[in-house]
């Protein structure tokens, strides 16, 4: 039953993936909330070449009193769960202002069911701000949300399985940085889009044909798959889980655009279910552990032999063995022995209710002291908890 949970959740999430055109994964920097607590937001340095060309789409409201970057986009939510998890999609307008970012929906999208939602929330909430899935990402108030930017004559196409969905994608999300930059470094949007309603729009030079050859550039390398793990939960890079249960079984989903990738987990490949041609739920067999740390490493490998790896350890500790509370003690056995229970008797009750301590050499001497005989001795003896 848990495996087909994580079957359909995965389905879902390629579909929400796949609306929003699966790329490489580029880091981005975060916007802290001390930043979104100003009034007139700090400019940050993007970790990217900010893009000059300005869709006609892309709109500059109330310029001259608060201005506000008006933006045509498709949306999409995922609050993730074991048990169900919650995914939306449509499309609609964001607008990012020096103080909130909110979208409204004006289509929902036909490839989930249930519909999405608005939203009005202030810059300072928006956490983990990159781009992810060829898309902008970030995570605020719960859910994780991706945004990429889809004209509003795009919208039906990018929700029809039609073969132009790709090259629709692609365009697309050459205009995607923007929304990024406008979050990261707005009034640098600003001033641009001013600029550009004060000039008129000038054609583009004529191409000039070199006189000499050119080189060709070394082709790109191809980039990694898309690591998603699921089980255990929350493990990431380089970090340590801590388990107390003996069996573990590795589970989660690997994506890629030039095919299905294969995984191994500690050099063992692992099981695939594919979910489409470009992603697959992996999972191991259970794995049994000893007491102490087991490291785990996870490689996906792409048809272009383009790899991703997730190295982390997994720390087990057994359970302590629960003590009975009707366990004796020394000194109960040694007022037992002094009121005068016999010793036969005193053997019937720690067979059946076992000691609550690891008798030493000296331990013993006391009970022979107080009357136990060798019997006795024996038997507490085989009932310590270590085991002795």
């Amino acid at each position: 039953m848990a495996r087909h949970q994580y079957f359909n959740s995965f389905c879902l999430l390629t579909a929400l993936l796949i609306g929003l055109g699966i790329a490489g994964k580029h880091e981005a920097r975060a916007l802290s909330p001390q930043e979104g607590r100003a009034r007139a937001v700090p400019q940050v340095q993007p970790n990217y070449a900010p893009s000059t060309d300005l869709p006609d789409e892309v709109q500059l409201v109330k310029a001259d009193t608060n201005p506000a970057i008006r933006i045509p986009v498709s949306h999409s939510s995922l609050n993730w769960t074991l048990i169900k998890p919650r995914i939306r999609a449509s499309y609609g307008w964001l607008e990012i202002d020096r103080v909130t970012v909110r979208f409204t929906v004006v289509r929902p999208s036909r490839m989930t069911k249930e519909p999405d939602q608005g939203f009005d929330i202030p810059r300072s909430e928006v956490l983990d701000l990159k781009t992810e899935y060829n898309a902008a990402a970030f995570r605020a108030r719960g859910l994780r949300h991706w945004v990429g930017f889809s004209p509003p004559n795009h919208w039906d196409a990018a929700d029809s399985p039609d073969a132009s969905l790709n090259s629709i994608n692609k365009t697309d999300s050459l205009h995607t940085p923007l929304i990024l930059r406008a979050l990261q470094s707005f009034d640098s949007v600003v001033a641009d889009l001013k600029l550009r309603q004060e000039q008129p729009v000038s054609p583009p030079p004529a191409p000039v044909q070199p006189t000499e050859s050119v080189m060709p550039k070394p082709a790109a390398l191809p980039p990694p798959p898309t690591l998603v793990l699921m089980a255990p939960s929350g493990a990431s890079e380089n970090q340590t889980i801590e388990v107390n249960e003996s069996s573990l079984a590795i589970r989660g989903a690997a994506m890629d655009n030039g095919g299905l990738p294969t995984v191994t987990i500690n050099g063992t490949a692992a099981a695939l279910r594919p979910s489409g041609e470009n992603a697959a739920e992996f999972w191991s067999d259970p794995i049994t552990l000893k007491p102490g740390d087991t490291p785990i490493d996870i490689v996906a490998t792409s048809p272009a032999k383009a790899t991703s790896r997730l190295h982390f350890v997994i720390r087990f500790a057994p359970k302590a063995a629960p003590v009975n509370p009707r366990a004796l003690g020394k000194d109960e056995i040694i007022s037992l022995l002094q009121g005068s229970v016999p010793t036969s008797r005193l053997v019937e009750l720690v067979r059946d209710r076992g000691i609550k301590f690891t008798p030493t050499h000296a331990d013993l001497e006391d009970l022979r002291s107080a009357g136990a005989d060798d019997s006795l001795l024996e038997t507490i003896r085989q009932a310590a908890p270590s085991g002795k």
